[in-house]
């Protein structure tokens, strides 16, 4: 099964489409626009994560998704991109059914709050020890290895803490959140049939992330086509029994190639 995440930024600083005048209307028309193109969820986030950034305050977060939460929640499913407790509990409370944790489940206390909860769990692998801070990560070769330990050992850890397996799933971050090295994202998603997987599946998030770039862009949109190739072929290298979920900033086109795979598949072979 795959489902389509669309992201909702509600940062002034985020890399791809921050906007420092966005008013909630806006967002919600943003958000409308995701929806109308068949994102199945909008992972709403108000904290920017990109390279360079800094962690703003719990009351800033939430001042700029709250009430957005609560709109959005009526009309779908919603996730929440945070990696503070305090806006997990009141992202739940508001409505959400997904915490997309890119601290990699490294705060027990938001581990708690989401054990106490039934919600869906997204924990993020990064190379760093805390989200804002970018490491050199693993190196070509070893990235692999390093991830399905990874998984294995965080499922452990959640599960014992009151998480089923089922409301798990894994994201292996892309880009700078597991090295600099672009080859190394490159690896993760030739050899994405080989990762461990919780019940709940694996998050593919590879939308617009540095390591697409080409020399001659003029906005990282321009980097949608290879995003939406990209999320396609990580699809087509699971079995049907893994759920993946494709996080992107473009439904409409990441749609697009799900189904052109999808009809290819099923095309007779030319004799």
């Amino acid at each position: 099964m795959t489902t389509i995440v669309g992201i909702l930024n509600c940062t002034p600083d985020s890399f791809s489409d921050g906007d420092p005048g966005a008013s909630e209307a806006s967002l919600y028309e943003r958000a409308q626009k995701l929806i109308d193109e068949g994102a199945d969820i909008i992972d709403i986030g108000g904290d920017s994560t990109r390279p360079g950034s800094q962690c703003v305050s719990v009351e800033e977060e939430w001042s700029r998704i709250g009430k957005l939460i609560e709109r959005v929640a009526h009309v779908i499913s919603v996730s929440v991109d945070t990696h503070k407790a305090e806006v997990a509990r009141r992202a739940i409370q508001a409505g959400a059914r997904y915490i997309n944790d890119v601290g990699g489940a490294s705060d027990p206390e938001l581990v708690s709050v989401v054990a106490q909860s039934q919600v869906s769990y997204i924990f993020m692998y990064s190379a760093s020890e805390v989200p804002h801070v970018f490491a050199d990560g693993p190196a070509r070769g070893q990235i692999l290895d390093t991830l399905n330990t990874w998984i294995k050992g965080r499922i452990s850890v959640l599960t014992s803490a009151g998480i089923p397996s089922e409301r798990l799933i894994a994201d292996t971050g892309m880009g700078a959140f597991v090295s600099r090295d672009p080859d190394v994202s490159l690896e993760i998603l030739k050899r994405y049939g080989d990762l461990q997987a919780p019940d709940g599946g694996l998050m593919f998030g590879c939308s617009r992330k540095g390591f697409l770039k080409r020399g001659d862009e003029e906005s990282p949109s321009e980097r949608d086509p290879l995003s939406s190739l990209y999320g396609a072929l990580a699809v087509s290298k699971r079995s049907l029994g893994t759920p993946i979920y494709l996080r992107v900033h473009n439904v409409a086109l990441q749609k697009t190639c799900i189904d052109t795979w999808r009809r290819l598949m099923k095309c007779p072979p030319v004799v």
